[in-house]
C-alpha cells in the first residue's frame, strides 16, 4: 500500500503539472498565467536541489569504488580530491577573477576541455572515414558532396573557382538545411510522444517502475 501511495503521488503531480503546462501555453488568461509565472520561479531552487542530489550521487559512487578498491579506482580518487578541492576553493576564496578557483578552473580545467574535444577531433575523423568509404550509390553522393563542401571552405579555391564555393554555398543552404529541419521535426516528434506517455502513465519507468 505504501509502495502505491509512493509511485501514485509523483504520478498525480506529473500529470497535472503536465497538463497544466500545455494549457498555459495555449491560454493567455491570467487565471492560468499567474500560477504558471509563481511555478517558474521554483524552477531555479528546483534545480538547485536536483543538481545537490546528482552531486551527491555521483560522490557516493565513486567513494564506493574507492572503499572496495574496484578496477581503475585510482581515477575514482582523483575525481573526489578535485571535485573537494574545488568545493574548498570556492567556499573559501570565492570564484571571482583571480581567486584560486578561477585559476585552477583557467589553467586546469579548460586545458583538459580542450585535450578531450582535440581527442574527439580522431574519433569523428575516423567516423567521416568509414562513411565516406564508397560502397554504395548514396555513399557515393556523400563523399561527394562532402568533398565540394569541404573545397568551397578553401579561400584558394573559392578566389581559382568562383563555382565550387557557389555549389557549396547552395549545398549548405538547401539540401544541408532541409535535411537539418527534417531531423529536428523528428526529434521534436519523439519527445513529444515520450512526454505524453511519461504525463498518462504509459511509461512507468521514469518513476522507477518496472513496466
Amino acid at each position: 500500500m505504501r509502495g502505491q501511495i509512493g509511485y501514485r503521488l509523483p504520478f498525480v503531480l506529473m500529470f497535472v503539472l503536465g497538463i497544466f503546462f500545455v494549457v498555459q501555453f495555449y491560454v493567455q488568461h491570467p487565471i492560468v498565467s499567474r500560477p504558471a509565472a509563481i511555478i517558474e520561479q521554483w524552477f531555479q531552487p528546483f534545480g538547485a536541489f536536483i543538481l545537490f542530489v546528482a552531486s551527491a550521487g555521483l560522490l557516493s559512487r565513486h567513494a564506493g569504488r574507492v572503499r572496495k578498491q574496484e578496477r581503475r579506482w585510482g581515477y575514482s580518487a582523483v575525481t573526489l580530491v578535485a571535485a573537494f578541492g574545488m568545493f574548498l576553493a570556492g567556499m573559501i576564496g570565492g570564484m571571482e577573477e583571480g581567486s584560486l578557483f578561477a585559476t585552477w578552473f583557467k589553467y586546469l580545467i579548460t586545458p583538459i576541455e580542450a585535450t578531450m574535444f582535440s581527442l574527439l577531433a580522431f574519433f569523428i575523423a575516423s567516423a567521416a572515414y568509414r562513411a565516406f568509404r564508397v560502397r554504395s550509390a548514396r555513399a557515393t553522393v556523400l563523399l561527394c558532396s562532402a568533398v565540394v563542401v569541404m573545397l568551397g571552405l578553401v579561400p584558394a579555391v573559392e578566389n581559382a573557382f568562383p563555382a565550387v564555393t557557389k555549389f557549396s554555398s547552395f549545398l549548405l543552404e538547401y539540401p544541408n538545411t532541409a535535411a537539418k529541419r527534417a531531423i529536428m521535426i523528428g526529434v521534436a516528434l519523439g519527445a513529444i510522444s515520450v512526454a505524453i506517455k511519461n504525463i498518462v502513465g504509459i511509461d512507468r519507468t521514469i518513476l522507477g517502475k518496472k513496466q
